[in-house]
């Protein structure tokens, strides 16, 4: 007869390095029940006294609670300290234990965690996965372990380990796009999380939307930390990918006043890009089952077989090339258009297309776009609809700091005001304005949720 047993769970136990003395560990500690009675009356950070252990477990001989207690010492998970202290006219000698390092772990090994500090809980974990490092490390030659290499493979897994747990069935937002590392050289140097896909996506779900960002990753310390990040904004990443061959975009910004100074390395290398390089049968479904779609920075022949492959009806689909489109793929660029998304530009993206002989709008309505929508900074936004003379929305004036991901918030806020039922007119005049209030900010990253509310 076999029992079925509902849940495991992967406990790591700290135990002698040599395997006889490992096995007399497991049987000590195992030998009765009493040694995990006494263990669990503990508290981090908290003594006992023998005799107050003694009371608690009254239901057990003295002779046990004592025996027990010798062997929880023995294995060095409990520490001991006799003080004399003055009781009345005549001095005692009374004994005290605590939970050593060690011990702390097989406490909370026989807890449930709802009876657990939070605070307890954080600092097991950390002080467990700094325990597990430094043991290895000794070993890593032996073991032939590139320590660095699992350093990586171990933090990415766990990052998309909790990504999968957090994984939502139904999104408001799918945004395609990539992560990138942001280096500031003025006023001061400092390094902040960016990517305008992961922006958008950050700004989205700030906002109240199901945010879901699709991009690739490398499989290393750094694209953890951005996926974390991601993870804390409550963006659902499930579906971005880790890779050893991707190299996260490094973006060099010289002033945050003039964005046109941008400088991005990245390699030429497909498998090295930052962005999907393929459609599943995953990806499709969850784009079914999405309100709305932001094609960024990606690859056009990828999009063009997801859009062939997604159902449209009623889905807000924005469609925002980055200029590397517009200059050596147009041809894929204006077959993406005859899906009729909501294409944004800026202003220099719309000169390359005049520069390339596009009639703007025109010619992009001829293609098959409805609505045309040109971001011009200071000098306000275009809106152009099909059949309609166009529309200009004047910038508000503000004292800008950093204009870097401006077009990120004002496509955020964008399709946010859409899909609550706007017009795309009012919805362009919104994000125009949030847009420059996200200027006034230091970052690449703008939070405007309290902006938006009121």
């Amino acid at each position: 007869m076999t029992t079925k047993v509902r849940e495991l769970h992967p406990y790591i136990l700290p135990l002698p390095a040599n395997t006889n003395e490992r096995v007399r560990y497991v049987m000590t500690l195992f030998s009765t029940p009493v040694t995990i009675e006494i263990l669990k009356l503990f508290e981090w950070g908290r003594e006992l006294r023998q005799k107050d252990i003694i009371t608690v477990l009254k239901h057990h001989s003295n002779r046990t609670i004592l025996h027990s207690i010798r062997k929880l010492l023995t294995l060095g998970l409990l520490e001991e300290e006799e003080r004399v202290e003055v009781r009345g006219n005549r001095k005692v000698r009374v004994k005290y234990y605590r939970l050593t390092d060690i011990g702390k772990w097989y406490n909370i090994l026989f807890k449930d965690i709802s009876e657990l500090d939070y605070r307890v809980v954080k600092e097991a974990v950390t002080n467990l996965s700094v325990m597990f490092m430094a043991r290895i490390i000794p070993f890593s030659e032996y073991l032939k372990i590139n320590f660095l290499e699992l350093l990586d493979q171990v933090v990415s897994s766990a990052i998309k380990s909790v990504a999968d747990v957090r994984r939502r069935h139904e999104h408001d937002l799918i945004v395609f796009g990539s992560l990138a590392l942001d280096i500031y050289l003025k006023p001061d140097v400092r390094v902040c999380p960016g990517g305008s896909g992961a922006n958008v996506a950050v700004v989205a779900s700030s906002l109240g939307l199901k945010t879901c960002f699709v991009g690739r990753v490398p499989t290393n310390i750094i694209g953890s930390y951005m996926l974390a990040d991601l993870i804390s904004k409550d963006v659902d990443i499930s579906l971005t990918e880790l890779g050893e061959d991707v190299i996260l975009p490094i973006c060099t910004i010289l002033e945050p006043l003039e964005p046109v100074e941008m400088k991005c390395s990245i390699g030429l290398d497909l498998k090295s890009l930052p962005t999907i390089l393929r459609v599943n049968d995953e990806l499709v479904k969850a784009c079914n089952n999405s309100r709305s779609l932001y094609l960024g920075e990606g690859i056009c022949r990828t999009y063009l077989e997801l859009l062939s492959r997604v159902y449209r009806d009623g889905k807000i689909v924005v469609f925002r090339p980055h200029k590397i489109v517009l200059e050596y793929y147009i041809e894929e660029f204006k077959s993406i258009l005859q899906y009729s998304p909501i294409l944004i530009l800026n202003e220099e993206k719309e000169n390359i297309l005049r520069s390339k002989g596009f009639n703007v709008p025109g010619d992009l309505f001829r293609a098959g776009v409805k609505e045309v929508i040109v971001t011009r900074g200071s000098k306000g936004t275009v809106l152009y609809v099909e059949g309609r003379e166009p529309n200009t929305y004047t910038t508000p004036l503000v004292n800008a700091v950093n204009t870097v991901g401006a077009g990120d918030v004002f496509t955020a806020t964008l399709i946010y005001y859409l899909l609550r039922g706007t017009t795309i007119e009012e919805a362009v005049e919104r994000a125009t304005y949030l847009s420059a209030l996200s200027t006034t900010q230091p970052l690449s990253r703008k939070y405007l949720t309290e902006v938006v509310k009121t």
